[in-house]
């Protein structure tokens, strides 16, 4: 093959798939799709969601290896699984069959912009959509606290999802802050380790714009993990540790202009979560909506601990309030088999996040690795908070995105174990007597 005839081909395709990839980017990571629609009465967001589709038809003309290149990946055969045990279970939801319909055509979903961006992302300059991530984290943090300090000019009072809280354009603060917090995980290994620190103060700040103690508990182990990895510097943990009560009393001052500028209209729900943390006795309308949801679910999966009561059995339009639990939401709908069905994604993330620090060969790959079983566990955490983990398609960007930064990972590692591995081998055999 000559190289040099091959070199502008695949400079062209790198650069296609670096665009496509930030576009892609921009749209799920800014939450745009689901925005213009429920605020400004936009088109659904089904059409911006088949654009990773389109988008990948020229890489399929231009390199038709990429469409088997991550079909032997265990996350994509996780996401199949997803699928068709879905199907399947459509046959239970025999009294709810159009929302059981809506909630597998999802999942569908979910597997095709695995895929896509999974493909998309491997062509890419990684770095280039690393600071893509790092913008629209960084826009995420920026719009919440907007949110607070500005009600209403993002997301109006009366839209469902909305809050007295920052969300910016994420809608739902628990949507927001959990994006921060992940998109930071994904994004830590594509920039230099100098500038981590700074983004993790950002991430913390914006968090705590959103006053989601979901988010709040996937920060704190997100910052220990990364700590404890070695994604940040000791230095740079040791300067965010002196720097909380820095953010502390700028979050107080931000809280006090806030009440003293809205007339106390737009600061319930604020209050609210404040008192929790203060007196964690006292629970607000939000925990007792979370705890009815998740004992109605956990009631469904008593009723039927083998096989579930079938896909979309603990949906909004089954019951009033879902269990805010991707656990408990796969145990109602498949069994105990959903329970599991969870815990092996986080598992199949660590691990293999695991297994490509292991072997790295640089610094760069073996962050990548780290950054991957960081996000099994906030993953992991993730699931404790909301039911609709898999259905923001932020959160499988993300993972497709560390996917394809692992395969690279892997294969940098296994082109230098046949550089070095192999001489050896040889000589060996080479000096063995037949």
């Amino acid at each position: 093959m000559n190289s040099d005839a091959d070199a502008p081909r695949l400079t062209g395709l790198i650069t296609y798939a670096t665009i496509a990839t930030a576009i892609v980017a921009l749209l799920l990571l800014t939450n745009w799709p689901t925005y213009q629609y429920e605020v400004r009465g936009g088109p659904i967001p089904l059409y911006f969601y088949a654009l990773p589709a389109v988008l990948i038809i020229p890489m399929l003309f231009a390199d038709p290896g990429s469409a088997v290149r991550f079909l032997r990946d265990p996350l994509f055969w996780w996401f199949v699984v997803f699928v068709v045990i879905g199907l399947f279970s459509l046959l239970l939801a025999q009294d709810f069959m159009e929302n059981a319909a809506r909630q597998w055509r999802l999942r569908l979903l979910a597997l095709m912009f695995f895929y896509t961006i999974t493909i998309l992302a491997s062509g890419s300059q990684r770095r280039l959509i690393g600071w893509v991530m790092v913008g629209c984290v960084l826009l995420a943090c920026a719009l919440c606290w907007f949110d607070v300090l500005r009600p209403g000019r993002i997301v109006p009072q009366g839209i469902e999802g909305s809050s007295e809280r920052g969300a910016g354009l994420f809608i739902n603060p628990n949507i927001a802050g959990s994006f921060i917090v992940m998109g930071t995980i994904a994004a830590l290994p594509m920039i230099p380790s100098r500038l981590r620190g700074l983004l993790l103060v950002a991430a913390v700040f914006g968090v705590a714009g959103t006053f989601s103690r979901g988010a709040f508990v996937m920060v704190t182990i997100a910052m220990a993990g990364m700590i404890w990895l070695k994604l940040v510097k000791r230095a740079q943990g040791m300067v965010l540790v002196l720097a909380l009560p820095v953010l502390v009393g700028g979050v107080s001052l931000a809280y006090d202009y806030a009440i003293d500028t809205s007339e106390n209209r737009h600061v319930k729900g604020v209050v609210e979560r404040l008192n929790w943390f203060r007196d964690t006795a006292e629970e607000d309308s939000a925990v007792e909506g979370r705890k009815w949801g998740a004992k109605r679910a956990w009631e469904a999966f008593l009723d039927s601990p083998a096989i579930g009561n079938g896909i979309g059995a603990t949906s909004l339009a089954v019951d009033l309030d879902g269990p805010h639990n991707m656990y408990l939401m796969l145990m109602a709908e498949h069994g105990i088999f959903g329970f599991l069905l969870y815990i092996s994604l986080c598992a199949l993330l660590v691990r293999q996040g695991r297994s490509v620090a292991r072997w790295a060969r640089s610094v760069r790959d073996r962050d990548i690795g780290n950054s991957m079983a960081l996000f099994g566990m906030a993953l992991a955490v993730y699931g404790f908070f909301s039911h609709n983990v898999l259905e923001d398609p932020f959160t499988v960007f993300l993972m497709a995105f560390l996917t394809a930064a692992a395969f690279g990972a892997r294969r940098v590692a296994t082109a230098d174990a046949r550089r070095y591995v192999r001489p050896r081998t040889v000589a060996r055999d080479a000096a063995t007597p037949v």
